[in-house]
């Protein structure tokens, strides 16, 4: 996945970099650029030496978006049924009378968990080369102010 970007600051051989709103942008969902006038800032490598106010391409490779993507959707998802399983059963054993709405209570709690242990391995998930965004070309020479 290519997207264009402003280079904000440097570090090291890091940028950050806004992400300029496409159009596809307005009528996707899929995160908070979409909606409203909200600027995505972001970290990539900078193997190329880009400057700041120059326009570059960044790039994220298929492969790790949806790995991305696994993470954060698929295995809460598959916590939070396991969590349901897991309330059906102890309902059982516990003789609870309302065994539905406790499942979801178990479920949604082992969900929280999962955002949780995601949350808190964000930094290893960013130090993971294979997560990276990096740029890949200069689209702007000159660089604005």
């Amino acid at each position: 996945m290519r997207e264009k970007a402003i280079v904000v600051s440097k570090r090291g051989n890091k940028a950050e970099v806004e992400v300029i709103r496409t159009s596809a942008c307005a009528k996707c969902k899929a995160c908070s650029i979409g909606s409203g006038k909200k600027v995505m800032k972001m970290w990539v490598q900078n193997e190329i030496d880009a400057q700041v106010g120059q326009v570059v391409e960044i790039e994220m490779e298929s492969r790790a978006l949806i790995s991305a993507t696994f993470i954060i959707y698929m295995i809460p998802l598959a916590i939070f049924l396991l969590g349901v399983v897991l309330g059906m059963k102890l309902a059982d054993t516990m003789k609870i009378g309302w065994k539905e709405p406790f499942s979801l209570i178990v479920g949604l709690f082992f969900m929280a968990l999962a955002f949780t242990g995601i949350h808190l391995n964000n930094r290893l998930f960013e130090n993971n080369r294979m997560f990276a965004s990096k740029i890949v070309n200069i689209l702007d020479d000159h660089p604005r102010m």
